[in-house]
């Protein structure tokens, strides 16, 4: 198994006016990961604007980012929001905005596209890890966030109670989401960013007093704000926690998390 392996587009679905769902199909002998769970990251190679195939090959070649002279494929970090199957096939949603290599490629997708799925690690990673004796979890995103909260909210265990706040573009941008659990809604419409009232909603949220969890992933400097108000306002302790800064207003490309809590 190569370090990044090919897979193609076989559906492109709009699942409301920010996000499209592309389905990708391993191109080989090589799988998805099934045992991953919630927030489950994946590393995506694009094609070169105006190409339809992602150069695989490129990061396969140990000879890359030290002697090769050629531009580096871009690439960035997802989610993955649902596995089909044995991992053959895998769906990655897309938030549309105006600027970004990744954004711009979603808008044109088609089947019969290639990506460039990295596995570079043998095990599934995400950052949700809700302990096992929480009562309650509060589930913080925008836009961004929204496709691991969803799969985090599908896979809970019958009895979760769990709140989920969600800040979207429009009104369109609500999703219907299956659960077990028993998850309470607030959806809050904004421009997000920098301006994001996450901060205030969570800070106005009554949370009980028994052990919980809580998971955000949002813009970088949003998600410290929320962070903060967890240990100041609602005296979470920092093992009970886990903010994720999944982009940066007005920084094009990866948003490096820590090593810990990465699994």
């Amino acid at each position: 198994m190569a370090f990044c392996e090919p897979a193609e587009v076989t559906q492109v679905t709009r699942v409301s006016p920010s996000l499209i769902r592309i389905r990708l199909r391993a191109i080989g002998s090589w799988r998805w990961f099934v045992e991953g769970r919630g927030d489950e990251r994946i590393d995506l190679a694009f094609p070169h604007p105006g190409e339809s195939v992602a150069d695989v090959s490129y990061f396969n070649d140990e000879r890359a980012g030290r002697i090769r002279q050629d531009a580096t494929p871009p690439w960035r970090h997802y989610t993955v929001r649902k596995v089909h199957g044995d991992g053959t096939e895998f769906d990655v949603d897309f938030v549309v905005h105006d600027e970004g290599i990744a954004a711009a490629w979603a808008q044109s997708a088609a089947p019969g596209q290639v990506l460039g799925v990295f596995l570079g690690s043998s095990v599934s990673r995400a950052y949700y890890a809700a302990p096992a004796d929480a009562e309650w979890q509060l589930l913080v995103a925008d836009a961004t966030g929204l496709p691991g909260l969803a799969r985090i909210v599908e896979e809970l265990p019958a009895g979760a109670v769990v709140q989920a706040v969600v800040e979207v573009p429009t009104h369109e941008d609500r999703q219907e989401i299956a659960s077990k659990g028993d998850v309470s809604w607030t959806w809050v419409v904004s421009s997000a960013g920098t301006a994001s009232t996450l901060p205030s909603v969570v800070e106005r949220a009554t949370l009980p007093r028994s052990p919980g969890y809580a998971w955000v992933a949002c813009e970088a400097t949003v998600s410290r704000q929320v962070r903060d108000v967890l240990r100041r306002v609602h005296a979470q302790p920092r093992t009970r926690h886990r903010a994720i800064g999944y982009w940066t207003a007005g920084v094009a490309g990866h948003v490096e998390q820590p090593r810990e809590g990465v699994a």
